[in-house]
């Protein structure tokens, strides 16, 4: 018997935390391989690469657990299909980041000068989202002790509002990087270009799959 599979006993919201957790470890090595990135320290970002393509692996192997393991017949407070759909969200933030992590790796990209800080800035954006996303999903297990009702839903509803500014936020920042890189792009390899609009698309569909999973969050809440 798998490990998730014994910590279901009366819920899968406890599976569904540890989850969260191992996604949790693929987004905190997004700033150090980024960071790397722009100290163009290639050996480690290939090092941060491999511990992000292990947590994604990780992550992975438990959401496939929950799905084998989460019986139909189990009374839920929010329907199955909107659970399976939120855990797809939160998986898709690790997703994420082991795609950033495999287009850093595949090609040595020149990182300008005059881009550094809007970089920066769009790292912190986006790690911002997910912090906040992370902040919304650590509340399911105290949303499934109160029935996804009350004081604890509304607390989850005006965070889910909060997630989605720091979303819009992230988009602003992913703007302006990509404003300044146009601005210098003549000075730049057309494939430095495209590399760099691909990093910017990964970064930003991070924040957006944050962002989404508030919003299944927010479906469990409306229809619970």
């Amino acid at each position: 018997m798998s490990i998730i599979s014994k910590l279901f006993g009366k819920s899968p919201f406890e599976p569904l935390y540890q989850h969260m957790l191992k996604v949790k470890e693929c987004v905190d090595l997004v700033r150090p391989l980024m960071d790397a990135l722009l100290k163009k320290d290639e050996k480690k970002m290939k090092e941060i690469a491999e511990r992000v393509f292990k947590a994604e692996h990780e992550a992975d192997l438990v959401k496939k657990d929950i799905r084998n393991h989460l019986p139909k017949s189990l009374f839920l407070p929010v329907a199955r299909g909107d659970l399976l759909r939120f855990l797809k969200e939160q998986d898709n933030i690790a997703d994420s980041a082991e795609d950033l992590a495999v287009l850093l790796i595949l090609r040595k990209t020149i990182v300008p000068e005059e881009l550094k800080d809007e970089i920066k800035d769009f790292v912190d954006k986006v790690i911002e989202t997910y912090e906040m996303a992370m902040t919304v999903s650590s509340e399911i297990k105290i949303l499934a002790e109160t029935s996804f009702g009350g004081v604890e839903a509304h607390k989850v509803m005006e965070l889910i509002e909060q997630l989605k500014v720091r979303e819009w936020e992230a988009d602003k920042a992913q703007m302006e990087a990509a404003k300044k890189m146009f601005a210098i792009e003549k000075k730049l390899d057309p494939v430095d270009v495209m590399m760099w609009m691909n990093i910017f698309k990964e970064l930003g569909t991070l924040a957006n799959h944050a962002e989404n999973a508030g919003d299944r969050m927010r479906m469990m809440l409306h229809n619970s």
